[in-house]
């Protein structure tokens, strides 16, 4: 009975210190995070795993489980730069995370024409729009659709239409301390461009960069039939950088 009871201390014991363990690389490292939407095709699909790096921009009451940690700004606060790809929770509703790409900084002005996206930087007169150029086609396999797929900057965006509803906006200025984020699919994305939903994101609610893709499974696979798991994961996006 005593070598029994040891055992189960042990065991305790070791389970608790996984959990510490798992807590601290969760918290300060990597956290998981599956993309559950195709508000940032052609670069994050549905069904990509990611693992997001929580110190490139320092630590908030957010990067703590359940937000519980009693911290009013950031520890360790780095900048995020413009065309990072971040992880944050959504204004208003910190329970859900958002994931899109970093277009506006404090105190530059946006807006968007004719799907173009223009920024006045901070302390200029004028705006400069972002170039953009065609990049050909993406073939999108849940939809079986073809949708034009340009270069903005460095990386790359859906384009559907010029003349959806989000492709004519108001000038944003964007307030201190917060940031303006786009999907890469411009026509089929909830962002800071509609501002009684995301709006502007507080530098606060901001938790981390998208380092990789992990895993990938594409929409046709269903757990009923756990067995075929082999046939839909997308191998050639393994462990691929997202940019």
């Amino acid at each position: 009975m005593k070598k029994f009871k040891n055992s189960f201390v042990n065991n305790i014991k070791a389970l608790l210190w996984a959990l510490l363990i798992a807590g601290v690389i969760r918290t300060f490292i990597i956290e998981p995070f599956k993309i559950p939407s195709g508000s940032m095709k052609p670069n994050l699909l549905v069904g990509d795993f990611l693992f997001v790096s929580k110190w490139d921009y320092g630590y908030s009451r957010y990067s703590f489980p359940f937000g519980l940690a009693p911290i009013k700004d950031k520890l360790f606060e780095k900048s995020p730069k413009r065309g990072d790809i971040i992880v944050f929770k959504l204004p208003g509703q910190e329970n859900i995370n958002y994931v899109k790409r970093l277009i506006g900084l404090p105190g530059e002005t946006i807006k968007v024409e004719n799907g173009k996206v223009l920024i006045k930087y901070k302390n200029s007169n004028s705006f400069k729009q972002i170039n953009q150029k065609n990049d050909g086609i993406f073939i999108d396999t849940q939809y079986q659709k073809q949708i034009q797929q340009l270069i903005e900057d460095n990386y790359k965006i859906l384009n559907i239409t010029d003349n959806g509803p989000l492709d004519f906006t108001p000038e944003y200025l964007i307030p201190d301390d917060k940031y303006f984020f786009l999907g890469d699919n411009r026509d089929n994305s909830s962002d800071s461009r509609v501002m009684s939903g995301v709006g502007f994101v507080p530098k606060v609610n901001i938790i981390g960069k998208v380092w990789f893709i992990w895993l990938s499974i594409d929409t046709g696979f269903s757990l009923s039939k756990f067995w075929t798991l082999p046939l839909h994961i997308r191998y050639d996006r393994l462990f691929r950088v997202v940019k």
